[in-house]
């Protein structure tokens, strides 16, 4: 019996795997050498209760982890790639600063994200006449819950000129960005983040800064 449900299980994540499509693998990829550089667990490996991720541009990650009834913790991390060395012989590392989440706060947004569908939502080609692009501002959502896992993406779904502001889909992912934003001070984190780098040339989605 025991034997019958692991093949079931087994086969099962085959054809949820089967199910993926290119631009999904393409994200994953992305995030888990991300994940590796910042030195955080692939979601899909764990075994947590809830744990909802959102990327941005590959250069900040929010992270809200429920690990049992009563614990939550999370984490908002800041990262950008420093630019060393020569022509000839490049150098890149990863500059990273992680900031805590209390965990208060932790579970009032899994709970205002999980109203707003965080669990639930299409990846954005599952949405009929949805844009692609890839440039601009890309955000990758991973949802583990109960060794569970997905990931869905959406590119620039605040974007007026492209998105039809009356679907469901972006009225949530627009939601659940406005609560992260002004729950959490995003934008002011990164900023500060910049504001303490050292001298040098840096690069982060999609932008290169020098600081002199």
């Amino acid at each position: 019996m025991k034997l019958f449900i692991l093949i079931i299980t087994l086969l099962s994540s085959l054809s949820a795997f089967s199910q993926v499509t290119e631009r999904q693998k393409y994200w994953k990829k992305i995030v888990d050498k991300d994940a590796k550089e910042l030195g955080v667990n692939n979601l899909d490996s764990t075994r947590l209760i809830k744990t909802y991720r959102m990327w941005y541009n590959s250069m900040q990650l929010v992270e809200l982890t429920q690990l049992n009834d009563s614990i939550f913790d999370g984490q908002i991390v800041n990262y950008v790639t420093k630019n060393s060395g020569t022509k000839k012989k490049p150098k890149k590392e990863i500059l990273v600063h992680k900031t805590k989440i209390p965990s208060l706060i932790v579970r009032t947004l899994i709970d205002t994200l999980h109203s707003a569908n965080i669990e639930t939502l299409p990846d954005a080609d599952e949405i009929e006449s949805y844009p692609k692009g890839f440039d601009g501002r890309n955000y990758v959502f991973e949802i583990g819950e109960n060794g569970s896992y997905r990931i869905y993406s959406y590119w620039e779904p605040e974007n007026e000129q492209y998105q039809n502001g009356n679907l469901a889909e972006i009225i949530n992912i627009r939601k659940i960005l406005k609560t992260l934003r002004h729950e959490l001070s995003l934008g002011k984190l990164f900023s500060d983040f910049l504001n303490r780098l050292p001298t040098g040339s840096y690069y982060y989605g999609g932008t290169g800064m020098v600081k002199i």
